[in-house]
């Protein structure tokens, strides 16, 4: 097991050359100490270094003042540099407690500070992917000040000055380390240049059992909030700190539960990328040690009293008004967790949880001391006149969260996203009624916290497809029939247009199968007559699929009623060129009742000619396995020469030589754009046509009708202005005559079906 870790450390770098080789684009050799003369050169070449301040990139010497150079347009000429790092490296994992790891070691920046340059007290950023720490060295300098003060829990914890005290500083190099969420400053250099190399100690990627392939972003450091938060602590406002003191002991000190369970605080801070990157992976220093302690305490311990472990954010959001008097009034105080596997999965999130986890204190710190360095703060609007302003500040940390594994269902259901829980009862599956009853009951608290607690700018929580499509299989087996009429009724949600339908289908046909539809079959077709289409499959194609699905009998025969209700309120446009028209006629010819089949057929047969492709494709397959006296076979051929007709007449048109008239071109805002785009004009101007107060009216004019869907035309918009008169140009573009040709392809291929199988004596097939 690996130990700990030391939390920062540095000093002689003796592994290291006295003379580093450093080479510069642009510069050359940069010698150390440095010099004036070159510090200046070499200045030139950088750039000012920016800070981070929430999520914004900002420039403001009285936070920090430094110049910085990318580490591409840096080189080192002399070997041993890089094999002295290689060293350096080995003895920084040994001191972190990685002695087993083979760390990387990779430089991010060249930062030069000169007299009054400094950055004060902030964290870093992960730089890299699976970055633990920073390694600063400092080559052999001169400079004055400039030492680097690492903090903990908010106070100076270490001092690194570089070798100044022993005066060792100008003839090697020296280095510190510090965890990358360690609070630190850089005190002002008082006199001369400090020159400094920055590197990020990383995992290897051997270890980043999930990293995803893209970079991520680096987020800006938040230079101002360690410093603010140390304020809260200090000087926020006594009444508001006991108040919110007071609450949070009430309110949001965990409570035990009476089980093994429980929530174990990390120590270090964590980005959201390097947990979803690495999971568990990305634990550093004591963290990474009382982990692997748990794990080996949960190898040795007997199966029935085996843990399982989750990594969770706790997150505390509170909210103070401040009336500009200094006095902060807390307004509200909201908590959320946000769960993850063990290898960075995310599983979710919930809020407004009621029931509390069983936190460990093996530090045994007072509650503000858990969380006041944790803080940042935000602003909700500014000082206008007389008015405050609302404050918001975030406490968050990460924490191991463990409980027995055969207690996974009911801890889930208490604390986990409710889609978790419902996956978690599906590991133990047969569940009965009972047990899927207490699911729901969960599911409606859930809903009632989740939109309790929303903004207003955030969407209405409802359960997710993975819900229903878990929930449906374990329906199956339940063997409760006014369970499944319950889910039907208040937890399946809309079944019309919803992404992953497909999902349902199989699961739904499942429920239909086992269970009786005189019981079921109220709820289940009030379900599918309410639904409305938001996306993916219709209401329609989801009863065709399930119908289809079934053998015979009550319910395949009610489904069938409810498609044909269904199918006579679609328009022809949309349900003849429907993805499940091919289904629609299956499901019709099928039937025992010839309803469907009949009505179907009268309106194929009165359809316009242009939308009979589709329908005309499958019944000629299902003609030509017919039986001669199948009556339902016949309706191909009663409407076969009608779309002959009208593929002969769109061949003879699209035929023509290329013409800049779109006959069928519609712009329904204008009359006469739109006889232009019919003419033979390549290109107007809109001065008639249209009149426009401004260029920047003409041009929202043409991004409007750009983004609009062109139909039977093609063009583009440009607007400009000339001698003070603003218009639009029209130019028409080839796009359309090139989609024509395409249609041309088909319609001729078509055609020559048709005619080769239901009309040999035309002699036409239109090539």
């Amino acid at each position: 097991m690996s130990t700990q870790g030391e939390y920062s450390f540095g000093g002689l770098a003796d592994t290291l050359p006295a003379v580093s080789g450093l080479f510069v684009d642009g510069v050359g050799t940069i010698l150390t100490p440095l010099c004036a003369e070159q510090a200046e050169k070499l200045i030139a070449v950088c750039k000012k270094s920016p800070f981070g301040h929430n999520l914004d990139t900002k420039m403001d010497e009285n936070v920090r003042k430094s110049w910085q150079l990318e580490a591409n347009l840096a080189q080192f000429k002399n070997p041993l540099w890089q094999a002295g790092i290689d060293k350096l490296r080995k003895v920084i994992a040994d001191r972190l407690g990685y002695a087993d790891v083979p760390l990387e070691c990779v430089l991010y920046k060249l930062l030069v500070y000169g007299e009054g340059g400094h950055f004060v007290k902030h964290q870093d950023t992960e730089k890299e992917d699976g970055m633990i720490t920073t390694l600063v060295v400092q080559p052999p300098s001169v400079h004055e000040g400039g030492d680097l003060v690492v903090y903990r829990d908010g106070k100076p914890a270490y001092r690194h000055d570089f070798g100044k005290a022993d005066g060792s500083a100008a003839y090697a190099p020296h280095y510190a380390v510090h965890y990358a969420d360690a609070e630190h400053a850089l005190e002002k250099v008082t006199k001369g240049f400090r020159l400094v190399l920055v590197y990020s100690i990383c995992l290897p990627v051997t270890m980043r059992h999930l990293e995803r392939k893209e970079r991520k972003t680096e987020q800006p450091a938040n230079a101002n909030d360690a410093k603010d938060d140390k304020k809260d602590k200090d000087g926020k406002g006594g009444e508001a700190k006991k108040e919110e003191k007071k609450d949070d002991d009430k309110d949001a000190v965990v409570k035990d539960d009476e089980d093994d369970s429980f929530a174990l605080l990390l120590d270090h801070e964590y980005t959201m990328n390097s947990i979803i990157n690495l999971g568990s992976g990305a634990f550093k220093g004591i963290d990474r040690a009382r982990f692997h302690a748990l794990e080996e305490a949960n190898a040795l311990v007997a199966p029935e009293k085996k843990l399982r472990f989750f990594i969770a954010q706790l997150v505390h959001d509170v909210r103070y008004y401040n009336d500009g008097g200094g006095f902060n009034k807390k307004e509200g105080h909201r908590e959320s967790i946000t769960w993850y596997s063990l290898t960075g999965e995310e599983l979710g999130k919930v809020r407004g949880i009621t029931q509390k986890l069983n936190l460990l204190n093996p530090g045994h710190e007072a509650f503000e001391e858990l969380w006041w360095r944790y803080g940042i703060r935000t602003k909700e609007g500014g000082y206008t006149g007389n008015a405050g302003s609302t404050e918001i500040t975030t406490y968050a940390r990460y924490a191991i969260v463990a409980w027995r594994m055969a207690d996974h269902v009911e801890k889930a259901l208490r604390f986990m996203p409710i889609d978790v829980a419902a996956d978690a009862m599906h590991g133990h599956k047969p569940v009965d009624g009972a047990a899927l009853r207490t699911l729901f009951g969960r599911a409606t608290i859930r809903l009632k916290d989740e939109n309790g607690y929303r903004e207003d700018w955030e969407s209405e929580y409802t359960l997710s497809r993975k819900f229903r499509e878990v929930v449906c299989d374990l329906l199956v087996d339940a063997g409760d029939p006014s369970v499944v009429s319950l889910f039907f009724k208040d937890y399946c949600g809309t079944l019309g247009y919803m992404e992953g339908d497909e999902a349902l289908v199989l699961s739904i046909t499942k429920i239909l199968r086992a269970y009786d539809w005189g019981e079921i079959g109220d709820a289940v077709s009030k379900k599918f007559r309410d639904s409305v289409d938001e996306g993916g499959l219709s209401a329609l194609e989801m009863i065709l699929r399930v119908a289809d699905g079934l053998d015979s009998g009550a319910a395949q025969k009610a489904l069938y009623d409810m498609a044909g209700k269904q199918t006579a309120t679609i328009k022809d446009e949309e349900l003849f060129v429907s993805s499940y028209i091919g289904l629609l006629w299956k499901v019709a010819i099928d039937c025992a009742d010839k309803t469907l089949f009949d009505t179907m057929a009268n309106r194929l047969k009165n359809a316009d000619p242009s939308l009979l492709g589709p329908s005309i494709q499958y019944l000629s397959q299902y003609e030509s396995s017919a039986d001669e006296k199948d009556e339902k076979a016949a309706v191909v051929v009663s409407v076969v020469p009608k779309r002959i007709k009208w593929l002969k007449d769109q061949i003879e048109v699209l035929e023509k030589p290329f013409s800049w008239e779109m006959r069928e071109a519609q712009f329904p805002d204008n009359a006469e754009i739109q006889s232009f785009l019919r003419g033979p004009e390549e290109s107007m101007e809109t001065k008639e046509a249209k009149k426009f107060d401004n260029l920047q009216e003409a041009g929202k004019y043409a991004a409007k009708w750009m983004n609009e869907k062109q139909t039977k035309c093609s063009f583009e918009m440009e607007a400009h202005e000339k001698e003070g008169e603003a218009s639009v140009t029209i130019t028409k573009t080839r796009d359309w005559f090139l989609k024509q040709q395409s249609d041309l392809v088909l319609y001729r291929k078509e055609l020559r079906r048709l005619v080769d199988r239901y009309d040999n004596s035309s002699g036409d097939d239109g090539e």
